[in-house]
């Protein structure tokens, strides 16, 4: 499977959101939206690894996603709650990636990346959530506890959760990942055949 350490790293990654998803929302409905959310959170990012490289698939993600800074345009609420459940579970299953939500909007202001305007409407929620404090996620027994949880992932969960993701999504959902796997005519798409 082409990328399959990615699909790994985003297989897990989305465990986490959801976990801390349901660790730190409070409110029943704005749970139940963003668990709705977590459903399909990075799984295009995971399709488009099994047809472009890694850095081609994450870009393309970013940059079409509103949970993302790099998506551009005014963020809802829900988007915003998005982003910081994503910034939040990072470090349980990215190694990469070990600041809370709280350090890493921090950092994110210290390289000019962010405008006040986005991080204070960020910071007013990590309040909500009472995650609005520097602390080691990693050292936290939870944390510890849920990755001594987590599966070891094979390539059929992976192409299992990849199929859902592929069966329940409406064609506009869908379009969009096709559009650029055919736009960058990988081997899999250069005889004009489409993905979905």
């Amino acid at each position: 499977m082409r990328n399959f350490e990615w699909c790994v790293y985003t297989y897990k990654h989305r465990i986490a959101f959801e976990y801390v998803a349901k660790r730190v929302i409070k409110n029943d409905l704005l749970l139940e939206e963003i668990l709705k959310r977590g459903k399909m959170h990075d799984l295009d990012k995971m399709l488009l690894y099994l047809f472009v490289s890694w850095d081609e698939a994450v870009e393309y993600h970013i940059t079409h996603r509103s949970h993302h800074l790099e998506s551009g345009g005014e963020k809802t609420y829900e988007d915003l709650v998005e982003m910081i459940i994503d910034f939040e579970c990072a470090p349980y299953t990215k190694p990469d990636k070990p600041l809370n939500c709280y350090d890493f909007v921090h950092k994110l202001i210290e390289w000019g990346q962010i405008d006040e305007k986005v991080a204070g409407k960020l910071f007013d929620i990590m309040h909500e959530f009472e995650i609005d404090s520097s602390y080691d996620v990693t050292k936290e027994k939870q944390c510890i506890d849920f990755l001594n949880s987590l599966p070891e992932v094979t390539e059929e969960m992976i192409l299992l959760e990849i199929m859902e993701y592929v069966r329940t999504n409406p064609v506009e959902e869908l379009a969009y990942v096709n559009s650029f796997i055919v736009s960058r005519k990988t081997p899999a798409t250069t005889s004009g055949e489409k993905f979905c």
